[in-house]
């Protein structure tokens, strides 16, 4: 966890939340910016990164839902258990119209979480955003993700859960 926040401190350190926060304004108002900062950083971090989680393990829930969908469809069509059990998982890994929004929305409060942090002072290794981040994704995409926030919110679609 501290090579991680270690190797994506430069980030951090040039400027990162003033970008994050000028992206911010293209999707909150300002005045909710401004109260997001205010107050207990570090409770609006962990509630931020409880929501991401809720929001990729909702995501998650739609295509195991979808493949036991399929499975049951082939069910009552006759098919054997092995059709249906490649029904379920092929549907479910099966990418849906909505889940670049979600994994863009889940890391937009990722990301604003990590600046919540930075703006407190607080170290990295203790942020629950980065530390949701940091477990899920490599080093490299860890940067590559808080670099995609100060470019377009819209970008982070391009980085789903593994």
């Amino acid at each position: 966890m501290e090579e991680a926040a270690d190797f994506c401190a430069d980030v951090a350190l040039s400027g990162w939340q003033v970008l994050v926060a000028d992206r911010a304004g293209a999707y909150l108002t300002q005045a909710t910016w401004k109260q997001l900062f205010r107050g207990r950083h570090r409770k609006r971090c962990q509630a931020l990164a409880q929501y991401a989680a809720r929001m990729l393990a909702g995501k998650q829930g739609i295509h195991t839902a979808m493949g036991s969908l399929a499975s049951s469809l082939l069910a009552r069509l006759g098919s054997g258990d092995i059709a249906q059990a490649m029904a379920a998982e092929l549907v479910s890994s099966l990418p849906l119209p909505f889940d670049a929004k979600i994994v863009a929305a889940a890391r937009g409060l990722q990301a604003s979480g990590v600046a919540l942090c930075l703006a407190n002072g607080s170290d990295l290794t203790r942020c629950q955003c980065f530390i949701d981040l940091a477990l899920s994704e490599t080093k490299e995409r860890v940067s590559s993700i808080l670099k995609a926030a100060t470019t377009d919110w819209v970008n982070l679609r391009s980085y789903p859960p593994r």
